[in-house]
């Protein structure tokens, strides 16, 4: 089969016309004169290149930082109980890994190795907040209170119209396209629901397969435990799909048309359809493409300007190094994100030494 070009797939959409959509450059160098590039405490999406066709997309969002004591009781229970249950599941965790118990030590080394495996778009989707508990920031000008941010609940029952609600920015350097980031984002969505599924039935059917572990007294059921585990983190995924369609809203038949376009194709062919072009970026309801000059200046530093360039035709290769993952952590404060973003440069590296590229078929 041959390899198609990135610029097969995103190049060509909306070359001429995509720079006029593509960022606000003065609201990103506003943003550097504040200092803080990025706020910490507010809901955003970020685009942070792997590859030349494949990016971390991470949605920034703290219910406890953005919202007033107060407010907290807006948070819908369901959303509650799991927040409780994961400070749990924490705590049983913290005790097991710093047990000195020799059993327990060797519990531990299985369980990270195996969470080195473990896909780093899935923590990308995990990142997307139930729709219901999204924090949105309400105009200024059309709230009395002295609290911007409604969780999404609050806002259906104030009946609050979209148009008053302040579109979320989806910060990225300036060299990609605001079409080529939605177009990247609807592979990511349709390759990561087909196969989120599949593993939750799998680890559906595994649970009561591991229960005769549960009978041995000394050794807890870490079989059982980690396809629990994993089967709450596929319906996460496959739920933070579902949240990223709401963020991805156009018109209101748009992203079923394109949807239903996925579906009805197979890989080889959609590489030939177009998703999304500048009339998508302009008309998508809930984001707002924000370019970070220092974005660039990083990935700058470290890349040939021809792999910063979309319209050069190459093969698909890393952008990303430790020393721009280093740099990006710490001048956007994203120190959270270092693990996950060190898991994509180490996972797509293998990907590509394996030859395999972004729209080759898999058997």
């Amino acid at each position: 089969m041959l390899i198609p070009t990135r610029s097969s797939r995103y190049a060509n959409l909306g070359i001429n016309y995509a720079r006029r959509f593509q960022s606000n450059v003065a609201a990103g160098a506003a943003a550097a004169a504040d200092k803080k590039i990025l706020k910490k405490n507010s809901i955003f999406v970020i685009s942070i290149p792997i590859t030349t066709s494949k990016s971390y997309i991470y949605c920034n969002h703290r219910p406890g930082k953005m919202l007033a004591e107060s407010q907290l009781k807006t948070i819908p229970p369901l959303i509650k109980l799991e927040h409780k249950l994961i400070k749990l599941a924490i705590k049983g965790w913290t005790k097991l890994s710093t047990s000195e118990k020799s059993i327990n030590v060797k519990i531990t080394n299985l369980v990270k190795q195996l969470m080195r495996t473990i896909a780093y778009e899935e923590n990308c989707l995990r990142s997307f907040p139930n729709q219901k508990a999204m924090i949105r920031e309400i105009n200024e000008e059309l709230i009395e209170s002295k609290h911007p941010n409604l969780v999404q609940s609050e806002i259906e029952k104030l009946d609050i119209s979209h148009d008053q609600l302040k579109p979320i920015p989806l910060y990225h350097p300036d060299f990609q396209n605001p079409t080529t980031i939605l177009n990247q984002i609807y592979d990511f969505r349709k390759d990561n629901q087909i196969k989120h599924k599949k593993y939750a039935i799998l680890c559906a059917i595994g649970i009561p397969l591991s229960l005769p572990f549960a009978l041995v007294p000394i050794i807890p059921n870490v079989p059982g435990f980690y396809i629990a585990f994993r089967l709450y983190c596929h319906i996460k995924a496959l739920m933070g799909i579902k949240h990223l369609d709401y963020l991805l809203e156009t018109t209101p038949s748009q992203v079923r048309t394109i949807q239903r376009e996925q579906e009805k194709h197979d890989d080889e062919e959609m590489d030939e359809v177009k998703l999304a072009d500048e009339s998508t970026v302009v008309e998508t309801k809930h984001l707002r493409f924000q370019s970070v000059a220092e974005m660039d200046q990083i990935y700058a530093e470290h890349n040939e300007k021809r792999h910063l360039n979309e319209l050069v035709q190459e093969d698909e290769c890393i952008l990303i190094n430790e020393s721009i993952i280093n740099s990006l952590v710490d001048q956007l404060d994203l120190e959270h994100l270092r693990e996950d973003l060190l898991k994509a440069l180490e996972q797509e590296t293998k990907r590509l030494n394996k030859d395999i590229r972004v729209g080759d078929a898999v058997e």
